[in-house]
């Protein structure tokens, strides 16, 4: 049997996980991967690995998490139900558990309309609620179909991951769905990029009180912004983001628009610390990965790694 990744010891630990986030190229170049790997790998637990991310085509993440993993940092691949059936999503999950990659995460993939396939046919053969109970299927030792055929060798070795929205609305109906995903299989969970920390410490206090069956390990998503330009982008363009006016005005005012985004990031990254119940943060510093060390610098993280 596989070992605990680093990922899952850090979880189980109780220890404040860093994760990251790496986009594969849109060629067959391994360096890309492999450079960024080598950036990211010695400050972060993990690195997700995206699955073909604004619906553009890009090196599968089977491929560049390996890719990944030999390059000193250890993936979570992500998958997305928009692209593959669920015969195709669970090859390509025994086959990353067979090479080192035990780290995933559910996804419904970005609409097919905005890549550069915008008349590729979308499969959706399964939801994100199917996936996650797939891959906790086949982590039993079964394969998830009508006669719960067992595997007649080694089951793979999974940490399931899941999105959650602690900045939604209705806390109430996104505590329902954490709860049916945590039900489905889910491990742990990756939320979008938060500005407002103080929202998350108010969806925690609703966690508690919601007294689910175990306490959701959530990884809140923060990220930098490396101009101005990003900020104005973030509010107005990305579902889900919530960029306060003050913010914006600071980064409006900045003499180095770049630096003092990663103080923003640091600064959210602090408070979140702060908050009990917070297993982590997820840093996504898109087309910046060269921020990320420096940001965990000034944010005081140290990742205690396994070898």
């Amino acid at each position: 049997m596989s070992e605990p990744t680093r990922l899952e010891n850090a979880l189980r630990e109780g220890r404040f996980a860093v994760t990251s986030e790496m986009g594969p190229p849109k060629s067959a170049d391994p360096s890309v991967i492999a450079g960024k790997a080598r950036l990211l790998g010695p400050v972060t637990d993990a690195v997700n690995i995206t699955d073909n991310q604004t619906a553009q085509s890009r090196m599968c993440p089977l491929a560049s998490g390996r890719i990944a993993l030999d390059n000193g940092a250890e993936p979570v691949m992500q998958m997305t139900v928009r692209d593959r059936n669920r015969l195709a999503l669970t090859s390509d999950i025994l086959g990353a558990s067979a090479l080192g990659i035990h780290n995933t995460l559910c996804m419904s993939g970005d609409p097919i309309h905005i890549g550069n396939h915008p008349d590729a046919g979308v499969v959706n053969d399964l939801d994100t609620m199917a996936l996650l109970r797939l891959q906790a299927t086949l982590r039993s030792g079964h394969f998830m179909n009508d006669g719960n055929e067992e595997m007649p060798g080694e089951a793979p070795h999974l940490l399931i991951g899941a999105t959650a929205h602690p900045a939604a609305d209705d806390a109430d109906v996104e505590i329902a769905k954490i709860r049916a995903k945590m039900d489905a299989g889910a491990d742990f969970f990756q939320t979008q990029l938060v500005y407002e920390p103080e929202r998350v410490a108010a969806f925690m206090s609703r966690l508690e009180a919601a007294d689910l069956p175990s306490w959701p390990k959530l990884l809140i998503g923060v990220g930098p912004f490396k101009h101005v330009r990003m900020a104005h982008h973030m509010r107005d363009k990305v579902w889900g983001v919530t960029v306060p006016d003050h913010l914006i005005r600071r980064m409006e005012s900045a003499g180095d628009e770049g630096d003092t985004g990663m103080d923003i990031c640091v600064e959210v990254i602090r408070a979140l610390r702060e908050i009990p119940g917070v297993a982590g943060v997820h840093v996504m510093a898109i087309a910046w990965e060269e921020s990320v060390p420096e940001i965990l610098s000034r944010a005081g993280l140290v990742t205690a790694r396994t070898t």
